[in-house]
């Protein structure tokens, strides 16, 4: 039977795999990125995007070689440059006052790996315009939806879209696992295993 590992602590990329109906384990990293991000070169958003979900995912690999193993990373993208996560609320306030009405862009990459190998990535961007906000109202969104610790300081998948005008890619990658790609991939391998949930039968 095919065993999936979803190696990452994220709730939402969890919940994004819940949703598409499929069997997976959650198993953390064994990968300290914040220690062994000080160590890497200079790398663009989309090569550190790359180059951390294969460390998660290879980590993991390891330890289960039977394992189809799922690993992925954001990274987020201001004026060509990476937006380190806020770590608290003042931090949160300060990221989305440089965004107020401008465009940066959400970096994802989504790998596979089996008996320590990477078998698949991909790589969405994604690119964000925000709509321009008082400061009063951009107080009051993090203040509600708490998005320290995120991509970007928001929660797309709570309150965070309030604060966009438009969006161009897509949008699971925005919420952190670009499913859809990853989907046609277990099919073209006969990976996919439903759960028990039951799919409809009739459509009107």
């Amino acid at each position: 039977m095919t065993h999936l590992i979803l190696a990452s602590t994220s709730r939402i990329r969890k919940k994004i795999l819940i949703d598409s109906g499929i069997n997976f384990e959650v198993i953390a990293p064994f990968y300290d990125e914040d220690n062994e991000k000080k160590k890497l070169p200079k790398m663009s958003p989309k090569k550190l995007a790359l180059f951390l979900a294969k460390q998660k995912a290879l980590s993991v690999s390891e330890k289960f070689p039977d394992s189809y193993v799922i690993g992925s990373d954001q990274v987020c993208e201001f004026q060509k440059k990476e937006i380190s996560k806020s770590k608290n609320s003042q931090e949160a306030l300060i990221q989305l006052k440089k965004f107020n009405g401008k465009t940066h862009f959400q970096n994802n990459a989504s790998v596979v790996a089996l008996g320590g190998k990477i078998i698949y990535e991909n790589f969405s961007r994604v690119e964000l315009k925000m709509r321009k906000m008082s400061t009063a109202e951009i107080e009051h969104y993090v203040k509600l939806d708490k998005p320290w610790g995120c991509a970007g300081s928001y929660k797309y998948e709570s309150l965070g879209k309030h604060l966009f005008e438009k969006i161009s890619g897509d949008y699971f990658a925005v919420l952190g696992l670009a499913i859809q790609p990853l989907l046609a991939f277990f099919y073209r391998k006969k990976l996919i295993i439903f759960t028990n949930k039951k799919l409809p039968t009739n459509v009107n």
